[in-house]
């Protein structure tokens, strides 16, 4: 797998294919696999916040959720102009598409009860012979010590191949990093708002905006609160791209 550093993140360079791939490979003995999907917002974040940056760089896949990221990587690295967005919601699909009609069993956590109800028939009805071992929507609110052991006794309990973790970012990559150790034999994915897009409960841009990088419009449009999250990190994300393209990287 390809790799490129932007601000101190290392994210795999890669087409949709070979993340796939990557993704749904075989595990060694014991191994749990982990993979966080990180945008402009996570990219911004994680580059003023050291410990958020080693959460993503400690991740075993750290894939380019963004347009914005794509195009950089490609101008930094002209070698890398056939690697594709490869997005949480997109992958999602894509990894149950592969697993469908297979022994794999898929876990979700996050989000609601209503849309993890919503997401079991979704998929019954796009993705008929898919296996889901459980769900669980934890409290929308810090847990404790003990109710996270809980959460993750509950999972292991459930035996997934695929747990999918969404409970927004930076959150949720932090969780994935603190439970690693304790959910081997698992394929651990953070991807954010990908399970309420896959049951349409939050409509996701049209594609073309998804091709020319406006995603995030859309999402501002839809969400008038996330302006600030955006703009902000946005900002941060083309100042550092101006700094390095005028002092070199």
């Amino acid at each position: 797998m390809r790799t490129i550093t932007l601000f101190g993140v290392r994210y795999c360079a890669a087409t949709q294919g070979e993340l796939l791939a990557a993704i749904t490979a075989p595990l060694q003995p014991g191994e749990c696999r982990t993979a966080a999907f990180a945008p402009v917002t996570s990219l911004s974040q994680a580059a003023r916040d050291e410990s958020y940056r080693q959460v993503l760089n400690g991740m075993s896949l750290c894939a380019m959720d963004g347009m914005p990221v794509v195009k950089r990587a490609q101008k930094l690295d002209p070698a890398l102009a056939d690697i594709q967005r490869c997005s949480g919601p997109d992958m999602l699909r894509l990894v149950l598409a592969a697993t469908q009609n297979t022994s794999a069993r898929h876990y979700f956590y996050g989000t609601t009860e209503e849309n993890l109800a919503a997401l079991r028939q979704a998929a019954a009805q796009q993705y008929p012979g898919l296996c889901i071992a459980g769900t669980h929507a934890p409290p929308f609110r810090p847990l404790s010590a003990e109710e996270e052991a809980e959460d993750v006794r509950r999972i292991r309990e459930a035996k997934p191949d695929y747990l999918w973790v969404a409970l927004g970012a930076p959150r949720q990559d932090y969780w994935v990093a603190r439970h690693a150790a304790r959910l081997d034999g698992m394929r651990v994915l953070a991807v954010g708002a990908a399970l309420n897009f896959l049951t349409g409960q939050v409509r996701r841009a049209p594609e073309w905006m998804r091709k020319a990088g406006l995603e995030w419009a859309y999402r501002i449009w839809r969400e008038p609160k996330q302006f600030w999250r955006y703009a902000k990190n946005g900002a941060y994300f083309l100042y550092r791209c101006a700094k390095e393209d005028l002092l070199g990287r």
